[in-house]
């Protein structure tokens, strides 16, 4: 997942939904399992398991935290020299 804000890091274990505005409890369909912020990217990144994730590839889902919804993109897996450039460079 990418944040719309490049300078919000999620937080780890915190629930994803398709719609931030549905009634309490909200239906999960997934949650932030690893997140941080990559100097090498100059952004925050984070993984998270979410139901049918690849093909979701693009897709703005949300994150609902006590202070405020945070949009999200999904994203490959890969956020950094993602054409593998670095490495067989």
């Amino acid at each position: 997942l990418k944040t719309r804000d490049p300078k919000v890091v999620l937080e780890e274990g915190a629930q994803v939904v398709e719609d931030p505005k549905q009634a309490i409890p909200m239906k999960m369909i997934g949650h932030v399992s690893s997140s941080y912020w990559s100097e090498n990217c100059g952004r925050s990144i984070a993984l998270a398991l979410v139901a049918g994730g690849r093909d979701r590839m693009g897709e703005t889902l949300y994150v609902p935290m006590p202070n405020g919804v945070i949009e999200v993109e999904v994203t490959g897996m890969v956020f950094f020299d993602e054409t593998g450039g670095r490495l067989n460079g």
